[in-house]
């Protein structure tokens, strides 16, 4: 997971995209604990995101990245 999430990021920096977000079942502490080690952070909560697993609901975690990033 580590070196595919470095891979990506070094995708963005080469494009120049400045933002990236995912979405996380609001009850998976490990994987909301992972990406926040790679300063991804809760911008949004979307009820009833998911139709067949419980909880519905899903939290968007965004990472700003690139000059973006340097300029927060």
């Amino acid at each position: 997971g580590t070196k595919l999430l470095n891979h990506v990021f070094d995708l963005c920096a080469k494009q120049n995209i400045s933002e990236i977000y995912l979405h996380v079942q609001t009850n998976n502490d490990d994987a909301i604990a992972f990406y926040k080690k790679f300063g991804f952070e809760i911008t949004e909560t979307i009820h009833n995101y998911y139709t067949n697993i419980t909880p519905p609901d899903c939290y968007v975690l965004t990472k700003f990245i690139g000059q973006a990033a340097t300029k927060k």
